[in-house]
């Protein structure tokens, strides 16, 4: 595992030090869980850790963070039809809800009447 030294860059030394010791052994690049690697790179980017801070920090090469980082806010296909179909089933409950209020609301004014 990488030690913060003088080989590290300034900031690459700040964000080692603030990183914790499981997460310092999670993102390097001998881990052999490579999606639990790469979802803790995923987070740091997400935070705002650059791709030149993480290059240093894991010991990986600037495209393979780039090819993990890519994807943070693309959705797959899968992910897409799910929101759809909950869109969907959501403007159907709406619809159910409205009709329901207005028949209660119909049956109110009816027994004003």
């Amino acid at each position: 595992m990488k030690k913060a030294n003088s080989k590290l860059s300034p900031k690459a030394q700040k964000a080692w030090g603030q990183l914790n010791r499981k997460t310092r052994k999670e993102i390097q690049k001998d881990n052999p869980f490579r999606w639990q690697r790469n979802k803790k790179i995923r987070e740091l980017r997400a935070k705002g850790v650059t791709v030149e801070v993480l290059k240093e920090i894991t010991g990986l090469n600037p495209a393979s963070i780039y090819r993990i980082v890519k994807n943070i806010l693309q959705v797959t296909e899968y992910q897409k039809q799910e929101i759809t179909n909950l869109i969907e089933t959501f403007e159907a409950l709406l619809h159910t809800l409205n009709r329901l209020l207005a028949d209660t609301a119909r049956r109110r004014d009816e027994g004003k009447h």
